[in-house]
């Protein structure tokens, strides 16, 4: 019986060594990519979101391949007794994969590979959180999130701010996979993986610059284009620019051309181009 057992555990850890493989898993991300669209997830990406009516069909083809891995590698885990369904997890699928659009990297090397569920409560939630106000000053109390980035493995959404965001403007699966995106250099400063030190600097040019600038228009009492939000610190700063670059391309740029600039090299769309393209009311 022994020899037996022993024989089954190395046949599963040889066929987990080979379906995890990089190799194998850009195949299999491809073959995923190829197939058909389903008819009911295109019917849902028109009925529930608000930007992927404006892709360009290129980048619409683009994004629908993204969803069907997106919605076959991750598992999305319903808390405070909300039931996931086909619906939830294309919508969210839609939102998280259109930062990888146009990306050379995606699906074959890179695509959100750290992260392994999406927990979708159906409210804002409350969480624990511990803020170290300096010198010495710690302070710990609940807070009600409507989304939250809890770390590389896990993001934390809730379904119902994801519902409103179509009137409000605020895309909470934007902003944490944004925030996921700035976490692949292992750290959540505002600045994503960028590839080169040149690239950096000129990031780092541009945003501090508007960071800056923000948070001193909202101390003098001015008006403000980005959300105050924005001002808290950096990581924020970076998430709330993402939403503001997919879903008021135009404005953001006529208001803040280099961040929209450093955005677009990023990225690599130019949502201010997009033939269709309608800012929310």
């Amino acid at each position: 019986m022994l020899p037996a057992l022993l024989l089954l555990g190395a046949i599963l850890t040889a066929t987990g060594w080979f379906f995890g493989q990089p190799w194998w898993r850009r195949r299999r991300r491809l073959a995923l990519a190829a197939q058909p669209f389903p008819a009911r997830w295109q019917q849902w990406l028109y009925e529930r979101t608000d930007l992927t009516q404006q892709l360009p069909p290129m980048l619409l083809r683009q994004l629908q391949g993204l969803i069907r891995i997106f919605v076959h590698e991750k598992r999305f885990v319903g808390c405070n007794g909300l039931t996931v369904t086909e619906e939830m997890r294309v919508v969210i699928a839609a939102y998280a994969c259109l930062l990888l659009v146009n990306r050379p990297d995606v699906p074959r090397v890179h695509f959100y590979d750290e992260l392994m569920s999406i927990l979708v409560y159906p409210t804002a939630f409350v969480v624990r959180e511990t803020q170290h106000l300096g010198h010495g000053v710690v302070r710990e109390g609940p807070r009600i999130l409507s989304g939250q980035a809890w770390n590389a493995q896990r993001i934390l959404l809730s379904w119902e701010d994801i519902e409103e965001g179509m009137r409000t403007g605020h895309n909470v699966v934007l902003h944490e996979f944004a925030h996921y995106l700035d976490m692949e250099d292992e750290s959540m400063d505002g600045a994503p993986r960028l590839g080169s030190r040149r690239a950096y600097q000129q990031w780092a040019g541009v945003f501090w610059a508007e960071y800056e600038r923000l948070r001193a228009d909202l101390e003098a009492g001015r008006p403000t284009f980005l959300n105050p939000y924005a001002a808290s610190e950096p990581a924020e700063f970076f998430a709330v620019v993402t939403e503001a670059f997919y879903r008021q391309g135009r404005e953001l740029e006529r208001q803040h051309p280099g961040l929209y600039e450093q955005l677009r090299r990023y990225y690599r769309v130019d949502p201010a181009r997009w033939p269709a393209f309608t800012e929310p009311a």
